[in-house]
This record gives structure tokens, sequence and C-alpha cells, in this order.
């Protein structure tokens, strides 16, 4: 064995039964199959166990709602509303609301649907005030593996990219506005381009506007790669590095990306602008940008790429991914994110399984799961809060709560 690798053979050391970063509580009204439900929980690891269609998946993807973007579905906000509802032409909002806990305070963070005439719009709310949903990954950051993850990744290169936007927006709440704002000012530039009549001084605001955010979104994206390398040297040096998963290398390439390495980012924003002003007269060619960059993701054992990989190194490799954040969060920032992890037990091996347990008694937040069963947990090695989702419904039937201790 590798003497820098740690066995989960090796000791126990370092689980936590009691996490600091934790929701104490979760209220659900109109979200998918939930019309009103309340779970009242302890700080530490969460199962949800039941039968297929109960709404396991629903509460994690209510949780994914509780940072910006649109979960771990991607789903429409419309999507969401409770579809009794929609039948009975009854209430037409949602909303999730929770009481979460971490060692800078206690904080109640909701959001949900908000109408106004034909206009839908998710809004944010902190300790009952209106706040940008950006503002709550000060907060409360999370993370999420789901088996459609790996499919979403492998399907196209802007899906790795998106990924990596994810766990930027960890270190920097803003990232995500970055990456909206620069998708739009392409857009309008596109649209404008497409005019008989082009306003010449309105294209070059957009394309400055374009160029500036073209720096900050790949700056911020290698910002969180060298924080990651950074951590992984730490580990390899001091024998942290986990047996079972792969330590896992990421690159970003791209035009953009290679300029940044020699020259300072302000003559690079003056390149892109140049781009842009000689691309107007084919306003579909291709300038450099952060949505052309190359993300390659690969296990440094073999330097296998993530896209040639088999099935079940690539779930590895992801899971590997996200345990790597989690700790660079928790080492780097202090702030320890909610893990959810959606289905992942029943597509690993006995000797994963205790690795993954293990490495997130060991994570100082909350961890989610969900399972048809509590028989997969019962190796996991320190306290888990089980809730029976199948027999709270059909003990409550449709307007559930749930005190730790009741089942």
């Amino acid at each position: 064995m590798n003497n820098n690798i740690l066995s989960f053979k090796d000791n126990l050391s370092g689980i936590k039964d009691s996490k600091s970063f934790y929701i104490k509580k979760i209220t659900l009204k109109n979200f998918r199959n939930h019309k009103n439900l309340n779970l009242n929980l302890k700080n530490s690891s969460i199962l949800i166990y039941g039968g297929n269609g109960s709404g396991k998946t629903n509460i994690l993807e209510a949780i994914s709602l509780l940072n910006q973007g649109k979960g771990l579905r991607k789903a429409n906000i419309e999507n969401f509303l409770n579809q009794e509802n929609i039948c009975n032409n009854s209430f037409k909002t949602w909303g999730i609301n929770v009481d979460y806990v971490s060692p800078n305070g206690k904080f109640n963070i909701g959001t949900g649907l908000k109408k106004t005439g034909t206009n839908k719009s998710r809004i944010a709310k902190l300790n009952s005030n209106y706040t940008p949903l950006s503002s709550l990954g000060e907060i409360l950051n999370i993370s999420w593996i789901t088996p459609q993850l790996c499919v979403l990744i492998l399907s196209s290169m802007s899906e790795k990219r998106r990924f990596i936007d994810r766990l930027t927006l960890s270190i920097d709440s803003l990232h995500l506005n970055r990456v909206y704002k620069y998708d739009k000012l392409c857009r309008q530039r596109n649209k404008i381009l497409m005019q008989c009549e082009i306003d010449n001084t309105w294209l070059d605001t957009i394309e400055s506007q374009i160029s500036e955010l073209s720096i900050s979104i790949i700056a911020r994206r290698l910002d969180l790669l060298e924080e990651l390398e950074n951590l992984y040297n730490f580990e390899l040096k001091n024998n942290r590095l986990t047996e079972h998963f792969p330590s896992v290398g990421i690159i970003i390439n791209g035009k953009i990306e290679k300029l940044l390495e020699d020259n300072p980012a302000v003559e690079v924003e003056d390149y892109i602008k140049s781009e842009l002003k000689k691309s107007r007269s084919d306003y579909e060619s291709s300038v450099s940008g952060p949505n052309k960059s190359i993300v390659e993701i690969f296990n440094r054992i073999d330097n296998k790429n993530l896209d040639t990989s088999s099935t079940g190194e690539q779930k590895l490799i992801l899971i590997s991914i996200i345990l790597s954040h989690a700790r660079l969060l928790n080492n780097k920032f202090n702030m320890s994110p909610i893990l959810l992890l959606d289905d992942i037990i029943e597509h690993l091996d006995k000797i994963h399984r205790r690795a993954l347990f293990l490495e997130v008694s060991r994570h100082n937040a909350q961890s989610w799961f969900t399972s048809t069963s509590k028989d997969a947990f019962l190796e996991y090695p320190s306290f888990v809060d089980k809730i029976n989702l199948q027999e709270i419904k059909e003990n409550f039937d449709g307007n559930y709560h749930f005190r730790y201790g009741d089942i």
C-alpha cells in the first residue's frame, strides 16, 4: 500500500456524531408531492428511506434550492408546484423554509415562488428579510451527488463547465451572477448583430462588459482549481489521501486561460474586446471566452480521463471531487457544506460504501442520504437520524410532521 494513502481500516479517528453545520428544521409547502411537510432534525447525518415515489429526492431537491441556481434536478421554478394543487386550481405558489445552525449563528432561510401577474420569479429570505439569492451562499453551502449528475457531466462540455461553476460558487457567492450576466450579454450582442442597423456605441458597451466578465469568470475557476491542487499536495505530503477514492485532477484549457498565464489580465481583456469587434461582421464566429473553455477531469493514478473511464470509475471520480471540495471548504474557508447524497449507496459495492460512510462521518456538516432501505446503513460508523418517509406519509396523509424520536 502507498504510504501516502489512508485506509478506513487504520483508525476511526475524526468521526463526528454531532455536526457543526446542520439544518435543525425544514418545512415544505406545496413543493412537488409534499403539500405540508415539517421535519425537526438532530445535528447529525440524515437518512431518508422509503419506497419509490415517496418524495425522498424531492426533499433533497428542496434543500439544494437554498443556494443559487436550479437545484439538483435543474428544473424550472413552476415545475416545483404540487401537482394536486395545480389540478384543483388552488395554491399557485410553493415555499421552502429551514432553520440552519452553524458556528456563525442561527439563521432562518427561505425561498419560494413569487407571482406578479403573469411574471414568475424565485425569491429568497434571510431571517424574514428579502435578500438576493446569491447572498444565501455566504451563509449556507450545499453540494450534491446524484445518479443523474454523472450522466449530465458526460453529456457535453457545457455541463462540465456548469459543474465547475457550481463548485466555484462556494468560494465566490457572486460567481454564478457573473456567468448568468455573461450569457445574457452574449445573447444581447447576437441579437443586435442580426439587426439591419447596428448601434455601435451600445455594442461597444456590451463587448466591454463581456470582456471584463470573461476574465473574472475564468480567473475564479482557476482559483478554485489551484485551491484543490494545493489541498491534494497537502494531503499527499501529510499521508491524508484515502485508499478507496481516486485522487482526481482537473484542468481547464482555452486560449484565454493560456493568455492569462503569461500576460496581465488587463491586456487579455483588451485582446477579447478586439476579437469581439473583429467578429461583428460574422456574429456566429467563435470568440474565445469562458463558454469555450475545455474541462479535463482525470484519475491521477493512471491519468485515465473521466470520459473514457468505466461507469463505476466515473461515479468514484465524482464522489472524490465532491468530498475533496468539502474538505477544502472546511479546511481553508471554515464553511463545511451540507452534502446531499441521493440514491448513491445502492450504486456502490460494500468496500466503497464503507469508505464513503467513513469520509462522510468525519465531515463537519450534516449529510443527507436517500435509500429505499435503512439496512444499507447498518455499518455507518456514527449516529444517523433515520426518517421513514413512507410511514410518515401513510400516517399523516399529506399534512405531516416529524420530530426525531417519533419513529
